[in-house]
């Protein structure tokens, strides 16, 4: 076995029983877990030298020379039932860790804590409630890391307090992670007004709610949003839970909600800014994955193509559902509203959680207004917490 698999789970393995018609094991454990293992699995699954590299967790085997009919020579529970052995036709040796069979359960397997977390519902109620940690303690302690992250896989959204009043905060805070994910506006972007600006986040004008980067195939996951300088007047920041939105059309619009669970909406960016780009991209407003969980809202009036990829007679009830979408949106009940202060970085899942601000104006002697934005990616983000709760908790890797 792998170094790196054994735990001090003390699962024991008490009988085994072969089912050669089925091709499995059926093994019992102390616990009172009983279950079916097929040969094929097991053989697959070698944790020898020759089939398994563990210092990558990978294996080494292949699938060519797999015969999907093995069946086991002979077979022994070892170390007192804290091991498997098994002998293959031709010699070869499979040892197993009891307690390492007993997590690989098939379809009744748990899922990982990261992808398992529960998504909490909210609302305007965050004003109070939304979770805030120490930018500081955030890039020097591993167990505020973790917790951040957490919140950000349950809630979608965390306010950072305590930054530097400079640009590369958030830089600092995706390093923690990985690294930022780079797009056509750089690897950070700064939000102020500017003259011929590339995005309208770039002018005093309101933004309305919205997912970022939707001409993306692969769009951003986590977003920061860090104020530097808050002058003038206006500019409060609006945030939105999208699961709770997709959950109250599903109830009040069921009509609406089917529409824009199965139309294929256009998204459209062009312009020149870290670079020139002209990016386009199509997918539902609403979008779940295979087994019906909640995946990303995908919404944005201002990336919205010209273009629409459906019958013509459809467009009206389109734009009626899309309507649908922004009065539920923006009922009082569902809309956090903060202005942030100098130091905030707002930190929130950007498929999820829909973002936007009101018009400002800067006044005589008040300076300006500057907010850096940067993103980082989900993939990574899941990554550091599997391995943050490795080593915070001795948590089991499979």
């Amino acid at each position: 076995m792998a170094p790196n698999e054994n735990t001090t789970d003390d699962t024991k393995l008490i009988l085994r029983e072969r089912q050669d018609n089925e091709g499995w094991y059926k093994l019992s454990f102390d616990n009172g877990y009983i279950g079916q293992y097929p040969y094929v699995w097991l053989k697959d699954n070698c944790r020898c030298s020759a089939c398994y590299q563990p210092s990558a967790w990978q294996r080494t085997s292949h699938i060519a020379d797999l015969d999907p009919e093995i069946i086991p020579q002979s077979d022994d529970i070892t170390d007192g039932g804290a091991g498997f052995r098994i002998i293959w036709p031709g010699g070869h040796r499979s040892d197993f860790l009891a307690e390492w069979l007993n997590r690989q359960r098939f379809s009744e397997t748990e899922k990982d804590f990261v992808d398992g977390q529960k998504l909490a519902i909210w609302g305007a109620e965050m004003d109070t409630a939304v979770e805030k940690f120490d930018f500081n303690k955030i890039v020097t302690s591993d167990t505020e890391l973790y917790n951040w992250l957490c919140i950000l896989g349950s809630k979608g959204m965390a306010m950072v307090q305590g930054a530097p009043l400079k640009v590369g905060a958030v830089g600092q805070l995706a390093k923690r992670v990985a690294y930022l994910r780079t797009t056509v506006y750089g690897d950070t972007f700064q939000v102020f007004s500017k003259l011929d600006a590339s995005s309208v986040a770039f002018t005093p004008k309101s933004l309305g709610l919205h997912i970022d980067q939707l001409f993306y195939e692969y769009i951003p996951g986590i977003q920061m949003l860090h104020c530097i300088e808050q002058a003038g007047e206006g500019g409060e920041n609006q945030f939105v839970d999208g699961v709770n939105i997709a959950e109250q059309l599903k109830r009040d619009y069921p009509e609406e909600y089917q529409i824009l669970r199965s139309t294929q909406i256009d998204f459209r960016d062009a312009g020149d800014d870290h670079l020139r780009y002209h990016l386009k991209s199509r997918r539902p407003m609403i979008q779940y994955d295979r087994h019906g969980n909640f995946m990303c809202i995908n919404y944005s009036d201002h990336c919205r193509s010209t273009e629409l990829s459906l019958p013509v007679d459809q467009v009206k009830k389109l734009y009626k559902a899309i309507k649908v979408f922004n009065s539920v949106m923006y009922r009082p009940e569902n809309v956090f509203t903060h202005r942030m202060e100098p130091g905030e970085i707002m930190t929130f899942s950007n498929g999820r959680v829909m973002h936007g601000r009101s018009a400002f104006k800067l006044t005589s002697g008040s300076g300006s207004r500057h907010l850096e934005g940067g993103y980082f990616d989900w993939d990574e983000a899941k990554s550091t917490l599997r391995v943050l709760r490795e080593n915070l908790f001795g948590d089991k890797r499979l």
